[in-house]
């Protein structure tokens, strides 16, 4: 039983070790970085073998874990938003898109693939965006941007297209307005646009994220 306490600190310091390369989201999920590096001291300990030893391997893992538990959650947000953005009537919404991330751990040597969010995308049609459900499904949105840009403590860019207007027929994509808005560590960058390949119609909300290909935790 003393080993076990012993060994307490350790997991504590090897846990928020590990954190201080991560995102809030995957540190929150890194939890799973403590609670390997206890279980591992544990299994150690009851097999006599060396606590710390377990300790470390435990925390190298959960690391990993809490990583892969961050990108998933946020995939699973975004598809929730974009759902309930389906609910205003005739709203299209396109499938979450991901990117294939490589998570190292460079102490472990261990490498996994992680389905990261990348973008989310809506069409509103513009007789509904100033209904009810047409708010709230933009609320929602822009909710999910601020949070993971708040998480990520990265740049989350959110944008609303539209066909230009009357005289205003553009033969490509045009940029009418961009803000940035702070959002804890992060930002969302906002920007209009007048794009003549969406529908007259609809208003298209798109968030996107850009992801490294290679992290290291």
């Amino acid at each position: 039983m003393k080993q076990n306490i012993a060994v307490l600190p350790v997991c504590v310091a090897l846990a928020l070790s590990a954190c201080t390369t991560m995102d809030n989201k995957t540190q929150s999920a890194g939890i799973g970085a403590a609670i390997g590096c206890g279980v591992g001291a544990v299994l150690a300990t009851l097999t006599e073998n060396d606590a710390g030893g377990g300790c470390a391997a435990g925390a190298l893992v959960g690391g990993i874990v809490g990583y892969v538990k961050a990108r998933n959650a946020e995939v699973d947000e975004a598809r929730q938003a974009s759902e309930a953005a389906a609910k205003v009537k005739g709203a299209k919404v396109a499938p979450v898109q991901t990117q294939q991330v490589k998570v190292v751990d460079t102490k472990a040597n261990k490498t996994e693939t992680v389905s990261a969010f990348k973008s989310v995308s809506v069409d509103i049609p513009v007789s509904q965006v100033d209904t009810p459900e047409g708010r709230e499904a933009i609320r929602k949105l822009e909710e999910y941007a601020r949070r993971t840009a708040s998480e990520r403590g990265e740049t989350i860019d959110l944008t609303v297209a539209a066909a230009p207007g009357k005289g205003g027929a553009a033969a490509s994509k045009v940029t009418l307005q961009e803000t940035i808005e702070k959002s804890g560590a992060g930002q969302v960058r906002h920007t209009r646009v007048a794009d003549p390949s969406i529908p007259g119609n609809v208003q298209r909300i798109t968030i996107e994220a850009k992801n490294r290909s290679r992290v290291e935790v």
